[in-house]
């Protein structure tokens, strides 16, 4: 369990260090009361790409978990065959937990469901800061101005 915890506290620091730095590079391009269109196109993308490569990142690590580290596994109640998981289960399983849709198709087992708990946490609060991003930015205002 300990592992599960130092590796998610670990996630959770680089994903927001990645998080912060994606959206105040953004800011660098964002004039909304002059370009309000660009800016919104701006934020989109960088938000995209933000959280696409931050649930990249957990999948990555719930790949080395359940593979290295042996935390716990990741189950498909879809496939009865035995036919073992890809990376792209677990980066599928990631985004689907990372926006909290949790759709059920795979289901985490043992100290994995921690780190699965955290990453649908921590990606429940970097998708609200996308969000007052992009709602500062379509009232006008420059984020991160000082």
């Amino acid at each position: 369990m300990i592992l599960a915890i130092v590796l998610a506290a670990i996630l959770i620091a680089v994903c927001t260090a990645i998080h912060y730095g994606a959206l105040r590079f953004a800011s660098q391009f964002v004039t909304p009361s002059r370009h309000p269109g660009h800016c919104l196109a701006v934020a989109v993308a960088a938000i995209v790409l933000a959280h696409t490569s931050e649930a990249l990142l957990y999948a990555a690590a719930f790949w080395v978990a359940a593979h290295d580290l042996h935390v716990g596994d990741l189950v498909s109640s879809a496939s009865s065959d035995g036919t073992p998981l890809t990376f792209m289960d677990y980066f599928y399983f990631s985004l689907v937990n990372f926006t909290t849709l949790g759709r059920g198709d795979l289901t985490p087992a043992g100290h994995l469901r921690f780190l699965t708990a955290m990453e649908a946490f921590h990606g429940f609060l970097l998708i609200t800061a996308s969000g007052a991003f992009v709602l500062q930015i379509m009232g006008g205002k420059k984020p991160f101005a000082s």
